[in-house]
Formats: structure tokens, C-alpha cells, sequence
């Protein structure tokens, strides 16, 4: 049983290490993007031309809490040396 165990072992490393170097072989070797060109100004202005997303309906204002407003809720504290 134990060499049916170490041979299993073996066989995952090598399986692993095989599939790493394909993959990254495969990464390497993939198209690379396209990128645009410099000379094009139509494409720059029509993305700077869109309007700013609103997620939720009329916008919420998302603001960082005050030092003060937590006076009533323990601060976390992690328990390390």
C-alpha cells in the first residue's frame, strides 16, 4: 500500500509541474491585445464623452464614518502578540 501511495505522490508532482509548464507555455505563446492606435481621436472622445454610471437609482453618498461615531461600537482588535 505504501508504494501505491509514494507512486500516486510522484505522479501528482510530475502531473502538476507538466501542467504548469503547458499552461504557461500556452500563456506565452497566446495573441497578444490589440492595442489602439495613437493617431485615432474618435475613439478617445467618444469614451470620454459617456456619462458617469449611477449604480443605485439617485446615487447614494458613500462617506467614511467619523472617529466620533463609533463611540458605541467596541473596537476590533486582534488578540496577537
Amino acid at each position: 500500500m505504501k508504494i501505491i501511495r509514494t507512486a500516486l505522490h510522484y505522479w501528482f508532482a510530475i502531473i502538476s509541474i507538466l501542467s504548469f509548464l503547458v499552461g504557461w507555455g500556452m500563456l506565452a505563446h497566446s495573441l497578444k491585445p490589440i492595442q489602439p492606435a495613437q493617431g485615432t481621436a474618435g475613439n478617445t472622445a467618444s469614451l470620454q464623452a459617456l456619462p458617469p454610471i449611477q449604480a443605485f437609482g439617485n446615487g447614494l453618498n458613500f462617506t467614511a464614518p467619523s472617529s466620533q461615531s463609533n463611540t458605541g461600537f467596541p473596537i476590533l482588535r486582534s488578540g496577537g502578540s
